[in-house]
């Protein structure tokens, strides 16, 4: 009998937990996703530790309006290629948290892997988070074993210290209003 097929890629399922701390509307890219887990190179520049991502259901959650919240409302709108502009949105009332879990639409390119060098500027989906709202991103990913090494990531801080492994900002290194939280060490 021979052994079982073995495929050395490293791949696993994350959740990752940020916190919003605006309410404008973030358009998540693929470069994005892609961007979430990476080493300083120097202080100026990262490369990813992923190289392939695939974005399988984003949660989140709100204060209600009755302790303070200023906008009680958070949306996900899945705008990917193939798709059709999908809104999912909850409005927390009295002293009801606003809930919501989305999954990307059914063959649309939300749901393919986003990999290095591969379309990374589309739009997969826009978030509007509350002040203060929890994001989750459930992703499945795979890490790098013999794939080129890809080009490095310009934006990082200043502050950034040589071969730290850093979790990223979801809506980008210019934006950085949805944070990354779970005692990681955040890009600074």
């Amino acid at each position: 009998m021979s052994p079982p097929e073995f495929v050395p890629t490293f791949s696993t399922g994350h959740r990752f937990r940020f916190s919003g701390s605006g309410t404008a509307t973030k358009s998540i890219t693929r470069a994005m996703l892609l961007n979430l887990f990476t080493m300083a190179t120097t202080t100026t520049d990262q490369y990813r530790l992923i190289t392939g991502v695939k974005l399988n259901r984003i949660r989140m959650w709100a204060e209600p309006a009755a302790l303070g919240a200023v906008q009680p409302m958070i949306a996900v709108e899945w705008i990917g290629l193939n798709s059709p502009s999908t809104i999912h949105s909850d409005t927390s009332m009295g002293v009801r948290p606003a809930v919501l879990t989305s999954r990307p639409p059914v063959d649309s390119s939300n749901r393919w892997w986003s990999i290095s060098g591969s379309n990374e500027s589309e739009v997969l989906v826009k978030i509007t988070p509350a002040v203060g709202a929890i994001i989750d991103v459930d992703c499945s990913v795979r890490f790098a074993d013999d794939e080129a090494p890809v080009v490095a990531q310009g934006g990082t801080a200043a502050a950034a210290t040589v071969g730290q492994v850093y979790w990223n900002y979801l809506d980008g290194f210019a934006s950085k209003t949805l944070i990354p939280v779970g005692g990681v060490s955040v890009l600074p």
